[in-house]
């Protein structure tokens, strides 16, 4: 397996780490459910907005949204395979979406 984290920021991933798991419980408290769905458009908006603010280069992507598809693997208990994890991270990183609400719920 290939690490994909030699170029993440440690400071960047701990504050999108902070920002899913706010989220995510806000989110579940809310809607009883936090699906796959729901997971990869607040991930896609997450890393866009960050790539916006200049917090996160374009080129990295794909690095964060490995990591954040990783974080949401393990509190579904590590049922995500591998090949299915790279899969899901390109998706998110191939999408070019902010979802406004989404912003305004991490950051309220």
């Amino acid at each position: 397996m290939i690490c994909l984290f030699y170029m993440m920021d440690f400071e960047v991933s701990k504050q999108l780490e902070n920002d899913f798991e706010k989220y995510m419980f806000k989110f579940y408290a809310k809607f009883k459910r936090f699906s796959i769905e729901d997971f990869g458009a607040f991930a896609a908006t997450l890393i866009n907005y960050n790539v916006q603010n200049h917090l996160i280069d374009a080129k990295t992507k794909q690095e964060y949204a490995y990591f954040l598809t990783s974080l949401y693997n393990k509190g579904i208990g590590n049922r995500i395979t591998e090949e299915h994890l790279q899969f899901i991270s390109q998706a998110i990183a191939s999408d070019s979406s902010v979802d406004f609400n989404i912003v305004q719920e991490i950051f309220s």
